[in-house]
């Protein structure tokens, strides 16, 4: 075997032999690009907050990322030179211009990539974003430049630092390869194969280490290369197809239809003008709604609100969801939505947590195949905190996670008055500490209602993340070690609300309490993210505790897209909107006696889709829907499929969900 690996060493060092050169620029690019991630990761972004909260997560991976791509890069080219060297045997003077040629053309490939991949940084530290083809089409006028350069003029962290970056980077790749030429010896066979050695150790050393010791889809996300991003874009993201005007008449006027008739009112109307502009779900109140007593009372109330949105909390696992299991690991959750308005069948409109809590904040389901945080990052889309927000109110998020870590900071602070995170509080004690300290001591007594997000974190997998638990309690299946964090998680909440429930503006606070997503554990044959729309990972907590409310155990289908308007409406605040989603207080009256509201529930989870309308809930795996699954709403654990009993129901609900999906996709991907 060793004779058979070295024989394989010296066929590659001989192979390689001729174009040494590449390997040194190959060197000479790969520092300049650690260089490159030093400045964007440790530094700031331009409005003064550090660009990513925990810069030491992510070098090392950007480090290893970097290696793979340009070592990938270098056997391409390696090969393509190869077969023409090949070709040209016994022709010397022949073979001298092969190499020549294909060292200038890799030295100019690496060249436009380094030049791509700064103007790639400054897009994510401006934007949030990587650059991509559908950012360029977006700022594509020239006005937009003149913005970029006031941007770097007022850079918070260091003002022209790019200008001077992009004369010098160049030159640094430059020197660096002419200081290699110098230390490498071109006719040493045993030297070479120690290069090679050492190369083919560290590529697979960096492989491993970043995708099975320490992964992550979202810091992966944010670190992607730029040739991948172009490769991306040319032959992934293009497979996408567009609407057709033709298409988009028909999934607009379907969709409208649909969403009327669930309103169950003349309440909103949808806007001829921004249809002509291609937004399918522009609306706007009327007059009557504008001027309606219930919003004004609303209104002068400058009601406060609470929302919490709790880590990977499973509706099948929540005490006052499941009276069966005993003892609850809910009892606050429970206690307390035993005095709320509760909607029993509320699923999460996207995962992971990017998806959960931007489908929370902007009415639309998360995008069925963009990773949305990431890929649509300069996209303009409103979110109700956005409205609260610029009509007085003091708007702040608290996370106990990075919001960072997975762009969520960078939607965040288009929204919200400030963004809080502290990485010694990641623990949810010490995170709720200072929530309830911030929140008593300091948003109330601003003089004006203010809006708080409080995200945890504990209650995250693999589910050990709560502080104090014993090693009998890590070392238990994860069926079960998801109790012991929700308890904690539930416990730390609890403390929070003691801490502030005697308040004199306590009174005047809408308190609502839902989770970002659930998590599968096996149900349903599914234990990965990535694995369906079940209500394992779907099924999720949800109630709103406040002045006016009446203790109610609601059986309206919901979604995290019925966040948005429901909010405003407790706000008193009617503005033309693009949310899909409906307002859950809303009431139908029939000769003045209330009849049961219809409602819907739609997300896309990481492949698969699902929809809840008329009865039932419609699984499919996405686009293709080659794999579907119904089960009544009713039945919320779904323990009794209907597949192939209802072919009637399947074909109208996967005809309706493609229908919802192409137009939310759509209106992501066009914003407002």
């Amino acid at each position: 075997m060793k004779p058979s690996i070295l024989g394989f060493l010296k066929n590659v060092a001989a192979s390689v032999a001729p174009f040494q050169k590449l390997v040194l620029i190959s060197l000479a690019a790969w520092l300049t690009h650690i260089v490159l991630r030093v400045l964007l990761l440790f530094r700031s972004n331009p409005y003064g907050f550090p660009f990513v909260s925990k810069p030491d997560w992510f070098i090392f991976h950007a480090v290893c990322i970097d290696f793979m791509w340009i070592v990938n890069a270098l056997v391409v080219f390696l090969i393509l030179g190869g077969i023409f060297y090949r070709v040209t045997a016994g022709k010397e003077t022949a073979k001298a211009v092969v190499v020549k040629a294909t060292t200038v053309l890799y030295a100019v490939f690496h060249t436009a990539i380094l030049l791509l991949t700064l103007l790639d940084n400054e897009t994510q530290r401006f934007l949030g974003g990587h650059l991509t083809f559908g950012l360029v089409d977006t700022y594509k006028d020239t006005s937009s430049i003149i913005v970029f350069y006031d941007y770097v003029a007022n850079d918070l962290s260091v003002p022209y630092l790019q200008f001077v970056v992009l004369a010098l980077m160049l030159p640094l790749t430059y020197g660096v390869y002419k200081l290699l030429c110098k230390w490498y010896r071109p006719n040493d066979g045993f030297y070479i194969k120690k290069s090679v050695i050492a190369m083919l150790v560290f590529y697979i050393a960096s492989y491993l280490f970043v995708y099975f010791i320490w992964t992550g889809n979202a810091r992966m996300t944010k670190l992607r290369p730029v040739v991948s991003l172009i490769y991306n874009d040319l032959f992934v993201a293009k497979k996408a197809v567009g609407l057709t005007d033709a298409d988009l008449g028909t999934y607009r006027a379907a969709y409208q239809n649909l969403w009327q008739k669930i309103e169950g009112d003349s309440d909103w109307q949808f806007s001829d003008a921004k249809e002509g502009n291609g937004l399918p779900l522009y609306r706007v109140p009327s007059e009557s709604l504008l001027n309606s007593e219930k919003l004004k009372t609303q209104r002068e109330m400058q009601p406060n609100f609470i929302l919490v949105l709790m880590e990977s909390q499973r509706g099948r696992n929540t005490g006052y969801m499941n009276p069966q299991i005993q003892p609850s690991p809910t009892p606050f959750m429970d206690s307390l939505a035993a005095h709320s308005h509760v909607w029993m069948r509320m699923h999460t409109s996207g995962v992971p947590t990017t998806g959960g809590v931007l489908s929370t904040h902007i009415g639309i389901p998360h995008h069925s195949r963009l990773a949305q945080a990431t890929d649509l990052a300069h996209v303009t889309i409103p979110s109700f905190v956005q409205v609260l927000t610029e009509n007085g109110y003091s708007t702040h998020y608290m996370s106990a996670a990075d919001p960072a870590w997975d762009n969520l900071g960078v939607w965040m602070s288009k929204w919200y008055t400030k963004q809080h995170y502290n990485r010694e509080r990641e623990d949810d004690s010490t995170f709720i500490d200072n929530a309830i300290e911030y929140v008593r001591d300091t948003l109330s007594k601003e003089g004006k209602p203010f809006f708080a997000t409080l995200m945890t974190r504990s209650n995250h997998y693999p589910f050990n993340f709560a502080a104090g638990m014993t090693d009998e309690e890590k070392n238990r299946p994860l069926q079960e070690r998801i109790n012991v964090t929700m308890n904690y998680a539930d416990r730390q909440i609890a403390r929070f609300f003691h801490a502030i429930e005697n308040e004199e503006w306590y009174k005047n606070t809408y308190v609502i309490i839902m989770a970002d997503h659930g998590f599968p554990l096996g149900e349903n044959g599914v234990s990965t993210m990535n694995g369906g729309g079940f209500s394992n990972v779907s099924w999720i907590p949800f109630f709103i505790h406040g002045k006016g409310l009446d203790a109610v155990r609601d059986t309206t289908a919901a979604a995290q897209i019925d966040i948005a308007p429901t909010v405003l409406e407790l706000a008193g605040f009617a503005v033309p909107n693009i949310f899909m989603g409906h307002n859950l207080l809303r009431e139908h009256m029939a000769d003045s006696v209330p009849e049961p509201v219809a409602g819907l529930s739609l997300g896309a989870y990481s492949g698969y889709a699902a929809i809840g309308l008329d009865g039932y809930r419609f699984i499919a795996k996405y686009p293709a829907q080659d794999e579907t699954h119904i089960f009544a709403d009713s039945d919320l654990r779904q323990e009794n499929e209907l597949t192939g009993k209802l072919q009637n129901e399947e074909g109208r609900l996967s005809a309706t969900l493609d229908t919802l999906l192409k137009i939310s996709d759509y209106s992501l991907e066009r914003g407002l």
